[in-house]
């Protein structure tokens, strides 16, 4: 086990993950305050399983409960941006020039921050579905529910944070002067990224949210390797110089 535990310690996309989360700690707050509502929301269908009180006719069903999702994806989202603001760190010092210098191609540095990210998103939805069961045992619910909103969370954050960081990363090679990764643009994409899994629970059956969830996640994570494959044709080695 300790051995393991080395060998993932000296994993390139875990170190690059690590180094992200202390360049900048405002993104993971962000990201731990949108996990925490994202679990509350997952629980409201078992809290109030016969209506909210008072609300006169007003149900916390599964439905909406499936909000958790768009919610979870964005703070997979948010916590995905240190590894992005690391990267744009690391072009401006040298550090990807050094990563060509060992003969690494563009894809091979992507991947680097790809993994990172990845590895990050995993980490965060774990913690989701952990508070998502706990919070249904301390409400002596079914835990099938939670469950199933953790694994359409974590199929829906694997998609957009994939899609999220090679687009981010594309966009700042494409940008002449050496500038952030642009915040303004990233929010505005996580936002549309995740806009069906906001406004299906609001106006769809649960059955059909949950097709709508799933096709998304295919969608996103497609147009992701689609990026991916190309990112190295449309982006020149010397885009990643300072």
């Amino acid at each position: 086990m300790s051995n393991i535990i080395r060998q993932l310690e000296r994993d390139p996309g875990v170190i690059i993950a690590r180094r992200g989360l202390t360049l900048i700690k405002l993104w993971v707050i962000f990201a731990l305050l949108f996990a925490s509502m994202a679990i509350l929301m997952a629980s409201l269908a078992n809290a109030f399983p016969s209506g909210v009180p008072g609300g006169r006719g007003i149900y916390a069903g599964p439905a909406v409960s499936l909000l958790s999702v768009g919610l979870a994806a964005l703070a997979a989202f948010f916590l995905m941006t240190p590894v992005i603001l690391l990267y744009v760190y690391d072009k401006k010092n040298g550090v990807l020039e050094y990563f060509l210098s060992l003969g690494m191609n563009q894809g091979d540095i992507y991947k680097r921050y790809l993994k990172a990210a990845v590895v990050l998103d995993l980490v965060l939805m774990a913690a989701v579905a952990a508070g998502n069961v706990v919070v249904a045992l301390m409400l002596r619910a079914d835990l099938m529910f939670p469950l199933e909103v953790s694994a359409f969370a974590a199929a829906l954050s694997l998609s957009i944070v994939s899609f999220g960081t090679m687009a981010l990363i594309a966009f700042n090679s494409l940008q002449k002067p050496i500038a952030g990764a642009n915040q303004p643009f990233g929010l505005a994409l996580a936002a549309l990224l995740v806009m069906p899994a906001y406004l299906a629970p609001w106006i769809l059956p649960f059955s059909v949210v949950v097709v709508v969830d799933l096709a998304e996640a295919v969608l996103v994570a497609s147009l992701a390797v689609v990026l991916f494959l190309l990112a190295s044709r449309l982006i020149s080695r010397e885009k990643l110089l300072p």
